[in-house]
């Protein structure tokens, strides 16, 4: 038995140091699933190394470990990383187990996933050989001992898998168990194979069925049968696109595929969408990652997604499919340059799983814009990969390099609202957490809004390292809020919920104390109220000035759940708004939902009203920092301010406070924050 001391003293001869560019390859021998792993590693230079294969897991539990000979040593891997390398391994050359026949009932030839996937049963005699597989795993081709490799390798990533011949994607062994007994056949099927089958061909068959049908609908294009009734009628839907009921069994089946844990990795995200080819592999099967990705897409586009927050009980419901994820990297793969802005990347790693804290933000580094750039001139002192600095550091000095390399405050609109650490500064994102509120500024809207007036940044680093100091006008308080728009997750209280907070907010809207002069004395009180929950968005990330047609679905949402809050109008233009354009009130509502979640509204000591963040408290000023295109709520002390989150106000989105701010003769301040 292998103790762990005579494996440290193993792994320091199987390591030898890396220079350079160098890299090391695992050379797997060709053997039966029940041998032991054999393998040798070999060092190359990444820009001459030979062809190999990457691939792109998730490590798993280290309990359990399962041992494999490297360089004729012992060493541990964890029982996810074995079961793919046993399954990516050729078969020995004198292998006597004979391929699939083409009639056998599983073999992809003339079946629905012909195009896109295979089984590997299938090609035993041409799998098998006296060569091994060469591929590149993390785990074992990084000394995970030496700390200053790791960093090296981190910064290589990126490339390590743009020039890997394949991307492997283990998702894991295929579940052999049948989730429904053997028993009669029943009349419903999936594709080729029924529920009578089960036991014997396992769970995928049906699987890449539901995804085969995907991807013809797809090709198709519009089906006229499936939109006779809105999405919400999911059996009227299934049945136009030949699936099952919402209730059927099946679709748990897919699901489960959907929700491997391979999709919540931070990783994975890099090592795809910087592939020239990639193959998902459960168990045996092999498909293509790019028609997997074009199913989900196609899923989500027509309802299927599971959604964030439920307006109902799902119970039985089995229809709806946890595919946001993957939707989401397969968008970043359907790019042609596959470069991306630094924090989108962040953003959209925030919600996903890392091993080490540090690399939500290294993982980010081979597809960030600007970066290749970087790697040749040599990393910035704030953004070079270090495992040995503490997260609060990390984390911090990206912020830094953010507000610096890119001259604008938009990192602020990703701070705040997380349960905030004593010595964590208040401005820096803690990536570690999720955000349950959709943020207001961010690149992917562009320039709609303009608080600061284009005032340019104006920043003084000079300071202690968790300080910021920002330039900017003092313009209001924070007298009166409401109770913050609550997430229920999957609560079906939540729709009778969102319908309350808005006739709270109206509440305080029309009772906040009269003002000279009132900010909104030439607006339509119930047009500036729907441009505020809304901040001033339609749904499709568009201003509303660009969607007029939600102002009809806000005010039949109004006649529908709040006639009382109406202004009194012509009869001529409530019956427009009942009977033109067909409004969608659950348009309205949606957008604000989306806008007001894990958000208050508030009045202003001058009257103005808003939406911002969940941690306000009366008396929390109001900031417009230049270089930042929304306005910013900050609670003072005797040390300076604590930054608490960005905010939507009507009437200073467009430069107002600056305007104000110049014809007044204020001074501007330096506003330092921790």
């Amino acid at each position: 038995m292998t103790t762990p001391v005579d494996e440290e003293r193993g792994r320091s001869g199987i390591y030898q140091r890396l220079d350079g560019r160098a890299i090391r390859l695992l050379s797997i021998k060709p053997g039966y699933w029940a041998e032991p792993i054999e393998c040798e590693l070999q060092i190359s230079c990444l820009d001459t190394a030979p062809a190999y294969e990457a691939l792109s897991y998730c490590w798993g539990p280290e309990g359990n470990p399962e041992s494999m000979v490297c360089n004729g040593v012992q060493m541990s891997i964890t029982q996810s990383l074995a079961d793919a390398l046993k399954h990516m391994r050729r078969s020995p050359e004198w292998d006597s187990v004979a391929p699939w026949p083409e009639s056998h009932p599983l073999h992809s030839k003339g079946k629905a996933w012909e195009a896109f996937a295979t089984n590997r049963n299938e090609r035993f005699g041409r799998s098998s050989g006296a060569e091994g597989v060469l591929l590149w795993a993390d785990a074992v081709c990084i000394n995970q001992k030496d700390l200053e490799e790791q960093e090296r390798q981190v910064e290589m990533m990126g490339e390590i898998y743009k020039r890997a011949s394949k991307v492997m994607i283990w998702l894991g062994k295929e579940d052999a168990q049948s989730l429904e007994p053997i028993g009669k056949p029943r009349r419903d099927r999936v594709g080729l194979v029924n529920r009578f089958y089960l036991g014997l061909y396992g769970t995928m068959p049906i699987c890449l069925s539901f995804i085969a049908q995907a991807l013809k609908h797809a090709d198709e294009g519009r089906n006229r049968l499936a939109d006779m009734k809105p999405a919400e009628d999911s059996g009227h839907r299934n049945l136009a696109y030949g699936f099952p009921g919402p209730y059927a069994m099946e679709w748990e089946y897919l699901r489960d595929l959907f929700d491997k844990r391979w999709f919540q990795r931070v990783w994975v995200v890099q090592e795809v969408v910087l592939a020239s080819q990639a193959i998902a592999l459960i168990g045996d099967w092999e498909i293509q990652w790019g028609e997997m990705g074009r199913a989900a897409v196609w899923f989500h586009s027509k309802g299927y997604a599971l959604p964030a927050v439920m307006k109902y009980p799902i119970r039985e419901r089995q229809d709806f499919l946890p595919i946001s994820k993957l939707v989401s990297v397969w968008e970043l793969c359907a790019q042609v340059e596959r470069r991306f802005p630094l924090l989108d990347l962040l953003r959209e790693f925030r919600n996903r799983e890392a091993k080490k804290p540090h690399d939500k933000i290294y993982a980010t580094f081979g597809m960030a814009e600007g970066f290749e750039d970087i790697k040749q001139r040599g990393f910035d002192p704030l953004v070079k990969p270090s495992y040995k600095k503490p997260v609060v550091d990390v984390y911090r000095d990206v912020a830094k390099f953010l507000v610096i390399e890119y001259g604008n405050l938009q990192i602020l609109s990703h701070a705040g609202e997380a349960p905030i650490l004593s010595d964590w500064p208040s401005w820096v994102p803690d990536w570690r957490e999720k955000k349950a509120s959709n943020e207001l500024s961010s690149s992917r809207y562009g320039d709609i809004y303009n608080a600061d007036g284009n005032q340019a940044l104006n920043i003084d680093l000079s300071r202690g390292a968790n300080e910021l100091s920002l330039q900017g006008i003092r313009f209001d308080l924070i007298t009166a809020y409401d109770d913050r728009l609550k997430s229920h997750g999957f609560g079906f209280k939540t729709y009778d919920d969102e319908i309350k907070f808005v006739k709270r907010a109206w509440a305080l809207f029309t009772g906040r104390p009269s003002h000279s002069p009132d900010p909104y004395a030439t607006q339509d009180s119930t047009i500036g109220f729907v441009q505020t929950l809304t901040a001033g968005m339609s749904n499709t990330d568009k201003p509303l000035s660009g969607d007029p047609d939600l102002l009809d679905d806000a005010l039949q949402w109004f006649m529908q759940y709040a006639p009382g809050l109406l202004p009194a109008a012509p009869l001529s233009q409530r019956l427009k708004w009942q009977l033109t354009n067909s409004p969608d009130s659950g348009r309205f509502h949606a957008t604000f939902v989306k806008t007001c979640i894990d958000r208050k509204f508030f009045i202003s000591s001058k009257g103005f009203m808003g939406i911002g963040p969940n941690a306000m408290k009366k008396d929390d000023v109001i900031l417009i920092l230049f270089g930042g295109k929304v306005p910013y709520v900050l609670r003072p002390s005797e040390a300076g301010y604590r930054f608490i989150g960005e905010c939507y106000i009507l009437g200073l989105m467009n430069g107002e406070a600056v305007d104000w701010w110049k014809e007044n003769g204020r001074t501007r301040e330096m506003f330092m924050i921790f």
